[in-house]
């Protein structure tokens, strides 16, 4: 998200409509919003009506049959309007009618923008309106392989099976420097409720129809729209109503879905403040996607159904109407939203099921920035605008959410919190930017030095420091025991605050370690015979884990530079687009897919091997060498269910091993599985991206882990 004032508004409609995804078509009218805005701020000098007022009347009529919206704008103009300006509309858009004030005018419509050109003489005027339609049948996603945002491309299409009109799609007329609320009318068949950000007026069956109307102000952002045979169900919470508008056959959640999403906006109410819009919305989508609008969550059917949704997407979707839909994001240093909205659902989530689980959720952040993003991938924070890979989901919702974790160390809980409510109170319904939040922070007390310092190192730049503890030693000292080590990093030095453990014979000592440099020295005293000694061992640190803290996971499969994937005699049945695709799944459509017979011909294969179908051929049964304990069995034919009882009974596993310089995964099934099962099966490998191993059975997941690390060098053991 990039801009401000005036184009900043444009670019984050455009954005909204691409978040989650970097599409061509997204690029393109975003650079057209762009400039349209740049060149807006003259035209609408003044707002033409007080800002509570809708500026825009828009009335549209949906046939999902054939595919068709028609849609009628009215917008007020400002008083004094010489200079018309350049309206946005889809390119697909036909312009039926453009008038002023009641009378026609000439315009041109090229490109996806609409030019009304009036008689220079006539007076200002004060009202347009324009008539327009198109034609939106777009296909939505049916592919068998999903990825970490399968509703990508889609921007909007008009279908029996539902609507989706994103915001900043140009479904209807934009015009840019005039952040004008919108009064909408939608008329659909009947049945087929319409659902936007902003106030419900209600819906009302006319004639044989169904129409919505709805409500938006100057400040609730873009309009999306979403529209199909709804059903609608409402829980009144303390302070706002919850809503459900779900398909049919999806009548059983809603109960589910009203009951969690009001235990999250309570939560949130209590940390960050008053929930800024007049409702929250659970709205089901005809294909997956999993998106936050402003007072709404769009689910998909097949997402909605995930039994951990309610606790977890749900979660973070509702955080994002405090922060990115209630506080917006002023892109300049980078789309900070996703990472903050990270840290107070998914992380916090974690922390209410106990330290030890919070530890390993930042432990899997780490181990994704470094296995998906360090290096060639890696980026500054100020660069992040949304995820479209598995690297910009690791920098800009990884590492932005250690940040916010680092921050919080280093502030203590009350200044904290007390300084993101103060980001909200001061900033809601306003674009910021980490500058203005870490400012927040200052007003409690954060020295505005260290957080300048903070700002430049951590957003301005990439990269992520790289420690080892060494010379570590137990000196016998009065009272007890000295424990002394230096700590030191790797490459360009960063300023940290290190947490250092000495565990004992009883009990433990901790300190914390300011390093400004390249070194710094540790020391800690302790009555009692040192047991180990420790550095950042809760993971509170941003920092590049070594190789051998990151055990082979799904994850180092998408980050393998080098991929070969080679089929199994006993899987040659299955389609080599069905292989291709399951390769795309892991961020790997280029890797080279060869069968059995060729791989044990080749000279030379790639340091990661992913093997479809386990191998008949012995020399590459041999590069599949499991840890103890977990693996295959002694004939090679399945995984070990000894260590795992509930490893009996899979049908499908995916299993991540040690490589020679790289990683060796296997992905198995049972033998007389058709392929319409091992495609279901192999489609869900890529959203466990942090396990090493994964078995499935009737298409469930049944079984998860990952293998833990051998050592870290962070970590010195002291002999007993």
């Amino acid at each position: 998200m990039i801009g401000s004032g005036t184009q900043a508004r444009t670019d984050r409609a455009s954005q909204r409509s691409c978040r989650g995804r970097r599409t061509l078509g997204c690029v393109l009218w975003g650079l057209i919003l762009a400039l349209l805005a740049a060149d807006a701020g003259p035209v609408f000098a003044e707002r033409a009506t007080k800002a509570d007022e809708p500026a825009h009347e828009l009335r549209v009529t949906l046939d999902p049959e054939t595919g068709r919206i028609a849609g009628r704008s009215e917008i007020a103009l400002p008083a004094g309007t010489r200079r018309m300006p350049d309206i946005l509309l889809h390119p697909r858009m036909t312009v039926n009618d453009v008038r002023l004030d009641g009378e026609p005018v000439r315009f041109s419509f090229n490109g996806g923008l609409l030019r009304p050109h009036p008689d220079p003489a006539r007076p200002a005027p004060a009202r347009l309106t324009i008539e327009y339609r198109g034609l939106f049948p777009e296909p939505v996603p049916t592919a068998q392989f999903g990825s970490d945002n399968p509703g990508a491309g889609v921007a909007a299409s008009v279908t029996p099976a539902g609507v989706f009109l994103q915001d900043g799609s140009g479904w209807h007329p934009t015009l840019p420097g005039l952040p004008a609320g919108i009064r909408l009318e939608v008329d659909a068949p009947a049945g087929f409720l319409a659902v936007t950000s902003g106030r419900l007026l209600g819906h009302d069956d006319r004639d044989g129809r169904t129409v919505s109307r709805w409500e938006t102000r100057p400040t609730d952002g873009g309009l999306p729209l979403s529209a199909g045979p709804y059903s609608l169900d409402r829980m009144d919470t303390p302070t706002i109503p919850v809503l459900t508008y779900l398909l049919p056959g999806s009548a059983d959640l809603s109960r589910t879905y009203l009951e969690a999403s009001a235990r999250h906006l309570a939560t949130y109410e209590r940390l960050h403040g008053p929930y800024p819009f007049g409702h929250f919305a659970v709205v089901e989508n005809f294909f997956p996607t999993g998106y936050g609008m402003p007072s709404y969550t769009l689910l998909g059917s097949s997402v909605l159904r995930l039994p951990f949704i309610p606790e977890t997407s749900l979660r973070h979707e509702v955080a994002h109407c405090w922060w990115g839909n209630g506080v917006l994001v002023d892109g300049r240093l980078g789309n900070w939203s996703e990472g903050l909205t990270t840290y107070v659902a998914d992380h916090l989530a974690q922390e209410e099921i106990s330290p030890e689980a919070a530890r390993q959720y930042r432990l899997r952040a780490l181990r994704d920035y470094s296995q998906l993003a360090a290096g060639g991938p890696d980026f500054p924070l100020a660069d992040f605008s949304s995820r479209f890979d598995p690297a910009t989901q690791a920098v800009g919702y990884g590492k932005a959410m250690f940040v916010a974790h680092m921050i919080r160390r280093r502030l203590g809980e009350e200044r904290f919190w007390e300084g993101l409510r103060g980001f909200f109170r001061q900033w809601v319904f306003r674009e910021a930017t980490w500058s203005d939040m870490f400012a927040a922070f200052e007003a409690e007390g954060w020295d505005v030095r260290e957080s300048d310092r903070f700002l430049r190192q951590w957003i301005m730049q990439p990269g992520a420091p790289q420690l080892v503890l060494e010379q570590a030693e137990v000196l016998p000292a009065p009272g007890g025991w000295e424990a002394r080590a230096v700590i030191r990093q790797r490459g360009p030095a960063f300023e940290l605050f290190v947490p250092v453990r000495l565990e004992t014979e009883q009990g433990s000592v901790e300190t914390r370690v300011h390093l400004d440099g390249a070194e710094a020295a540790v020391s800690l005293h302790a009555e009692h015979k040192p047991l180990r000694l420790a550095a950042d061992p809760d993971c509170d640190v941003f920092r590049l884990l070594a190789p051998e803290e990151i055990p082979p996971t799904v994850n180092s499969v998408k980050g393998a530079g080098s991929l070969a994937v080679i089929v199994a005699d006993g899987m040659a049945t299955v389609s080599r687009q069905a292989v291709q695709g399951f390769a795309a799944s892991l961020n790997q459509p280029g890797a080279a897919v060869m069968s059995e017979r060729d791989a044990a011909g080749a000279p030379d294969l790639p340091a990661s091997i992913l093997f479809f179908g386990y191998p008949r051929n012995p020399a590459l049964r041999a590069l599949l060498t499991p840890p103890p304990g977990y693996g295959l069995t002694a004939d090679g034919s399945w995984f070990d269910s000894k260590a795992r009882p509930e490893a009996d009974g899979l049908d499908a596993v995916f299993i991540t091993l040690p490589g020679d310089g790289g990683v060796a995964a296997l992905f198995h099934v049972r033998a007389g599985l058709d392929e319409a099962a091992v495609v279901d099966a192999a489609r869900r490998i890529t959203h466990y991206g942090k396990e090493s191993y994964l078995g499935f059975a009737g298409g469930r997941n049944r079984l998860r882990g990952a293998w833990p690390p051998l050592r870290s060098p962070l970590t010195v053991e002291f002999p007993r």
